[in-house]
């Protein structure tokens, strides 16, 4: 007879529930339900979720887990012996089914299948990370989502799932570069959601288009053209003096692009950030909400000076009102040279490549980037990865916008000093004989 019971592994403060599902020799799965719990409230020889006082958290829990394993056993029992292949995935489909009721639906239109993509996605747990997938994740399938409606109301067609084909990926980068006016950038993220979603229909069992999986169905991204401030434009920005709202939007930047923090990070620091180590260095601690991963950052002597004087890091302020401040910061700093870049045009909010001042290239974005650039070829690597939190070097250096044959240039500038140095050798030997 078939068992099915929940575990937990690690003593982590949220640990993953996995769920094993047993009959006999022939069948032993065991999955991660996507659930995640304090140790101290799970039960691991029993395998259920401990009840000891009232908790209306723990009680919806137990009540979910109790729900979930009748729906596997009954599952189990209603496919076994059937053509129906009975492993991981028939198991994750279970729990996916259980969880978001629709699917049961064969629903075959693409939308819906965003819709119910991006419901799993608010639910499931990056297992790298013990946290919740980040929300702008979520909200970039919103934006897919949009689009794609308005591509079908330009084609007046609701379009099923199996009908998403390279004519498809055709007709919707014709009309989001037409009509929609949107970047080779922005059409590249729509079609690279709905492979996505395309593909995780046809590990539930639902008919796609073959041509979905083919290299072909996807878009070419183009590099991303950004600014960044450097150290001697800070010490001007430091100096600039305006209304009350300027000055602290100001001290916000001088912050942001000491501590490579993003926006939503760095709008959340305050005084609780604050550390000292066992040395007696003074460092900001802070988790990255889209990683879930800590961070240790030294604090700059700008950065302490404007906590000095504050007693405590500046007013929080929007990330609209941020990205708009700033700019005026950075005009009124003097940043008005012409450079070659991308920016969100403010009437249109469409994305535009040209000639522009510098300050209106400016966003709260700049201030990550102006620390991976300020810090590239004067600390590691290494260490400016354990601040930006990316996890590998190519990643850095695309992220830096440097290409892996920039290295040529410094090659040739050593070997051309050592020419001319040889040279110069050479003339003066000439000139003594």
């Amino acid at each position: 007879m078939a068992t099915v019971k929940y575990l937990i592994k690690g003593k982590t403060e949220l640990s993953t529930i996995f769920v094993r599902l047993r009959d006999g020799r022939n069948t032993d799965i065991t999955v991660s339900t996507g659930y995640i719990i304090n140790p101290n409230w799970f039960d691991n020889k029993k395998g259920t979720v401990k009840l000891i006082a009232e908790n209306k958290e723990k009680t919806n829990l137990s009540n979910d887990l109790t729900n979930l394993q009748r729906k596997i056993a009954d599952s189990f029992n209603s496919d076994k012996g059937t053509s129906v292949l009975i492993n991981k995935d028939w198991l994750n489909l279970v729990i996916a089914k259980y969880k978001n009721p629709k699917l049961e639906e064969k629903t075959e239109y693409l939308i819906d299948f965003i819709e119910l993509y991006k419901k799993e996605l608010e639910i499931k747990i990056n297992h790298k990370t013990g946290k919740r997938i980040s929300p702008l994740t979520v909200k970039n399938f919103n934006t897919t989502m949009m689009r794609l409606k308005k591509f079908e109301a330009f084609k007046k067609k609701n379009f099923l799932i199996s009908e998403v084909d390279l004519m498809f990926h055709t007709q919707y980068n014709q009309f989001a570069t037409k009509k929609l006016l949107l970047s080779i950038n922005s059409i590249s993220k729509d079609i690279s959601q709905i492979k996505t979603v395309c593909l995780d229909a046809r590990d539930k069992d639902y008919l796609i288009n073959k041509q979905v999986e083919t290299r072909k169905f996807n878009s070419p991204s183009e590099k991303t053209l950004f600014v960044t401030i450097t150290e001697s434009e800070l010490e001007r920005i430091k100096n600039f003096k305006g209304a009350d709202y300027l000055q602290n939007s100001r001290d916000w930047l001088i912050i942001g692009c000491w501590t490579g923090c993003r926006v939503g990070d760095l709008m959340q620091l305050d005084k609780s950030n604050l550390q000292i180590s066992v040395k007696g260095q003074k460092f900001i601690r802070y988790t990255q909400s889209k990683t879930g991963k800590q961070v240790d950052i030294p604090i700059h002597k700008d950065v302490e000076n404007i906590i000095e004087r504050l007693g405590d890091f500046p007013r929080p302020i929007s990330d609209q009102r941020f990205n708009d401040w700033i700019k005026i910061v950075c005009q009124k700093s003097g940043m008005i040279e012409l450079v070659h870049g991308t920016r969100q045009n403010p009437k249109t909010h469409l994305k535009e490549t040209g000639t522009f001042e510098k300050w209106q290239l400016i966003r709260s974005h700049t201030c990550r980037r102006s620390f991976a650039t300020n810090h590239y070829n004067k600390l590691s690597n290494k260490l400016i990865m354990a601040v930006t939190g990316h996890a590998t070097e190519k990643m850095l250096i695309q992220y830096l916008g440097e290409t892996e044959n920039d290295h040529l240039d410094d090659f040739l500038s050593a070997w051309n000093i050592t020419s001319n140095e040889k040279s110069n050798i050479i003339e003066l030997n000439k000139k003594s004989v």
